[in-house]
């Protein structure tokens, strides 16, 4: 088994289309096709099905392809640490960050980061948080900043801050306090607060597959950030997110949110082992974790707690 049959086959798996493979590793067709059937032939399993429309994993190749990327990434990680001796950081890194997230100590970050190491690759991605997870999981990210529930915390074993296990380490960074965020005219927004029993009667806006923790009637999905702050400043729903995110949005208010409210946590994924230089990221965005951890909101004077900050993202 040669490493680049296992990059040969990593490209087939993503694409799920031989040509497109082949287009992307810059080869032939029919020479990606003979190093898959090769790779096959020495593994002793079939690795694809294959028909007219698609090409899809077989278990055998599922099982592959997590080893498969294990294995390119740690020959990456033996190049670029072998560059990094001889004069500076090469490579690529793959960041994922939580749409609901506020990214702004991460951005801190990544500029020392880029600074000190000019010649690195950035590649940020914004997904859900637990297909993040998923990706950092299978290699497919080197870190991401999440947004899950603290309750996942809850009976797990904690080593020096850190969760392990699958090849995964996941740090907790700091609590996230859920806040309701509607519009000027909404009942909600001359008051200081509100209970969590009175979502039960509103209309809330989500992502779509976030699940309703909260209550209330869902009728609005939107999948972007803008839109939804957008649903939520036309008085049409409320919506519940994180209080650091609260930045650079007009025409939102937001309200403390009372009573027994599900817990959000702040983590940072990534594997147990990493490249040069997604380590050298890794260690610029832990060591902001003290900034990251300071309130972005200020207190606001008693006689005018209703002039909120405006919001600026959401879950």
């Amino acid at each position: 088994m040669e490493l680049r049959q296992l990059s040969h086959f990593v490209a087939v798996a993503e694409e799920c289309h031989f040509t497109r493979a082949a287009r992307r590793l810059h080869i032939a067709q029919s020479s990606l096709s003979a190093s898959i059937q090769t790779l096959e032939r020495e593994l002793g399993a079939q690795l694809f099905v294959r028909d007219k429309r698609q090409v899809r994993l077989t278990d055998a190749g599922r099982a592959l392809l997590v080893e498969a990327r294990r294995a390119l990434s740690t020959v990456t990680a033996a190049r670029e640490a072998v560059a990094a001796v001889q004069g500076g950081l090469r490579g690529r890194v793959s960041v994922g960050l939580a749409r609901a997230v506020d990214h702004g100590h991460l951005m801190a970050a990544l500029a020392r980061f880029h600074r000190a190491h000019p010649d690195v690759e950035v590649v940020i991605c914004h997904d859900h948080s637990a297909r993040l997870l998923d990706q950092v999981r299978d290699g497919r990210l080197d870190l991401a900043l999440l947004l899950m529930p603290a309750n996942r915390l809850a009976g797990s074993a904690l080593a020096n801050g850190t969760l392990g296990g699958d090849g995964l380490t996941v740090t907790p960074i700091r609590p996230e306090r859920p806040v309701v965020a509607c519009g000027p005219e909404h009942r909600f927004a001359q008051r200081n607060s509100v209970g969590l029993g009175e979502l039960r009667a509103e209309t809330l806006v989500e992502f779509p597959g976030s699940g309703n923790e909260f209550g209330g009637k869902v009728a609005f999905h939107a999948d972007d950030v803008q839109t939804m702050l957008d649903v939520v400043a036309a008085g049409l729903a409320v919506a519940v997110l994180p209080r650091t995110t609260a930045r650079g949005r007009t025409g939102v208010r937001f309200v403390e949110l009372q009573g027994e409210t599900p817990a959000w946590e702040l983590m940072l994924a990534h594997p147990e082992r990493s490249n040069a230089a997604a380590g050298a990221l890794l260690a610029a965005v832990l060591a902001s974790g003290d900034d990251a951890a300071k309130p972005i909101d200020r207190p606001v004077p008693p006689a005018r707690q209703h002039l909120l900050l405006p919001v600026g993202a959401v879950r």
